[in-house]
């Protein structure tokens, strides 16, 4: 297929438009492999977080392919027929991987919240388990050098103060409250961080959803309309 004519400065324009579109397909591709190592596949976090980083990146990909296909087989060198050709096919794979990643993405959003959820609790437990282990003990104390002993145990520190102490029993009352009353607040700071944590990632997820279902179309509707690369002629 022969180069077709076109004026100087058409010509111009079409070399440009090109080379602005290969170089934002370069920058698009080399961003993905960089995010992506050191690869972590069946890690929920690091899948969800690639596709998310790959959909910030894809106004570039859009942007690229345009630009690329602009003019047809005009103002063309005989050596971009094979890659114009290579880079339609490359927008099919590229709209299969939107495709593909959007069930994925939504199962990892899951997995994900399930994770963070499950550190909430776990720093919640460790903040209360100490205070809940004394509190059981301190109910189960009913003399006052039972109280006492505990109380040292708590305090290594103060062990004469303890020693001193007028009425046991009060402190224990008084400890008791004041542990459940900070057992509630954790518990109270857990709830909200794991309302807090699953709104962030879904709301992330959803804009990442269907960032990714548009771009597939788009990508699928420029694999269609760049047949012409495809077949060698002009449509």
């Amino acid at each position: 297929m022969q180069d077709i004519q076109v004026p100087a400065m058409g010509r111009t324009t079409f070399v440009l438009f090109r080379i602005l579109g290969y170089c934002l397909l370069f920058f698009f591709l080399l961003d993905t492999l960089v995010i992506a190592i050191p690869f972590k596949f069946t890690d929920a976090i690091w899948e969800l977080n690639l596709f998310g980083q790959i959909v910030e990146r894809v106004p570039l990909l859009l942007l690229s392919f345009p630009l690329l296909f602009f003019g047809e087989y005009s103002a063309r060198m005989k050596w971009e027929q094979i890659i114009t050709k290579v880079i339609s096919w490359l927008s099919l794979v590229l709209a299969v991987f939107f495709f593909l990643n959007i069930p994925l993405a939504l199962v990892n959003t899951f997995r994900v919240q399930d994770i963070r959820v499950g550190e909430v609790i776990a720093r919640a437990a460790q903040q209360n388990g100490p205070l809940q282990e004394a509190a059981e003990r301190l109910k189960k104390a009913t003399s006052d050098s039972e109280v006492r002993t505990i109380l040292r145990s708590l305090n290594p520190q103060q062990q004469s103060l303890v020693a001193q102490i007028p009425n046991p029993q009060d402190i224990k009352k008084r400890l008791l409250a004041e542990i459940s009353t900070s057992v509630s607040q954790t518990q109270a700071q857990a709830e909200t961080s794991k309302r807090q944590i699953g709104l962030a990632i879904w709301k992330d997820s959803v804009k990442w959803l269907i960032a990714g279902l548009v771009s597939g179309l788009f990508l699928l509707y420029a694999w269609v309309q760049s047949k012409w690369a495809r077949v060698g002629i002009n449509y």
